[in-house]
């Protein structure tokens, strides 16, 4: 005969509403209690009987307990404004879903956080340093919790993360868009600055770049930070005097560029700012393109840069979907979603092809 909720609460010593309370993942049980539940759970084969709902106004999360994770970043990453709308589109859908939401901020993941070992976890979504061997140094704990939890990471897969979905941006194309509006408007000799020469989402564009740039008949040079500059936890491009050299670099060569390409919109305000020192002008002297569309970091420039919107709002509520399909999929393979771009057009790139007509 079947064990019954009532043989689970006799085994674990408990009431049947402190069973109920377990299974459903509420966080009002203390951590030796719901072990003595689920191990009695395990003990008798109990298979708990679950009636088909349909949750109310699009509860699907409800009372499931929901970990948001930051991993590897210092906090002020954490308030870039892509990063920043990516979490709020997530916090946002996560509320909307009925979720019990567990922020926390792992800036060193060499041990694990006493909130995510107590809580009974239905879910993680992760944000993580893109840079660097994140895991190398992490807790052996926190990575088997990680690999236990049904997992989806925003923004970008981490470098080691060979478990878990992602929702990101479309990196490969943010790299043909900046690529082919540069060549459309005749930029044949072109240009990369990027501080951050092995960030995973920021190589891909500008490999992505680089080769639609190719083969469109233009010249790319590429304007490399190093590597031993970015250590865990991982900081914003938040050095003007390495952005200032960087630039110094690119003017000095013989052969100067008409257009440049930025992969995010933190190193354009930086490059803005080192052409502006220099009496120099975007748009004038010099075209650059962006991505990401942070406007906090671009409203003060001028002229209004182009720039690649990457949707982060929308890959935030992309990824909270993502966990409520892998919640209903525990054994479907790993599902990778990526967010198309979009060009929002500013003042910062000059026509070429019209002097040529």
């Amino acid at each position: 005969m079947p064990a019954t909720v009532k043989d689970v609460a006799k085994a674990a010593d408990v009431s049947i509403g402190t069973v109920s309370r377990v299974l459903s993942g509420e966080p009002n049980v203390t951590a030796e209690t719901a072990r003595r539940v689920m191990n009695a759970v395990d003990q008798l084969g109990y298979s708990r009987l679950r009636k088909r709902k349909h949750d109310p106004d699009g509860m699907q999360l409800g009372r499931k307990n929901i970990a948001m994770l930051l991993l590897g970043m210092d906090r002020s990453l954490a308030t870039l404004p892509s990063v920043a709308c990516g979490i709020h589109g997530a916090e946002s859908a996560l509320s909307k879903a009925g979720a019990n939401v567990l922020l926390s901020d792992v800036p060193s993941v060499d041990s694990v956080p006493t909130s995510i070992v107590r809580q009974n976890l239905h879910g993680v979504l992760a944000k993580a340093a893109l840079q660097g061997k994140l895991f190398e140094s992490a807790d052996a704990g926190l990575l088997e919790r990680l690999r236990a939890v049904p997992t989806v990471w925003f923004l970008g897969r981490p470098q080691g993360a060979d478990w878990g979905d992602v929702v990101e941006s479309n990196d490969h194309e943010v790299g043909k868009l900046a690529a082919e509006y540069l060549l459309h408007r005749g930029h044949r000799r072109l240009a990369i600055i990027d501080p951050k020469p092995d960030h995973v989402t920021l190589s891909q564009r500008c490999v992505s770049f680089s080769w639609h740039a190719g083969e469109g008949g233009a010249k790319v040079e590429k304007v490399l930070g190093d590597r031993k500059d970015w250590t865990l936890p991982l900081h914003p491009v938040d050095d003007v005097e390495m952005v200032d050299k960087l630039v110094g670099r690119l003017l000095k060569r013989r052969s100067k560029p008409t257009a440049i390409f930025c992969p995010a919109d933190g190193i354009t305000a930086m490059v803005y700012r080192s052409f502006a020192r220099r009496g120099l002008q975007m748009g004038r002297n010099m075209s650059l393109i962006s991505c990401n569309n942070e406007l906090p970091l671009l409203s003060g420039l001028y002229p209004e840069v182009t720039t690649i919107d990457i949707r982060a709002e929308q890959i935030g509520r992309q990824a909270v979907d993502q966990l409520i399909w892998r919640l209903g999929h525990a054994e479907a393979p790993t599902v990778s979603v990526s967010v198309q771009p979009g060009l929002v057009e500013g003042m910062s790139v000059k026509d070429l092809s019209e002097s040529k007509s």
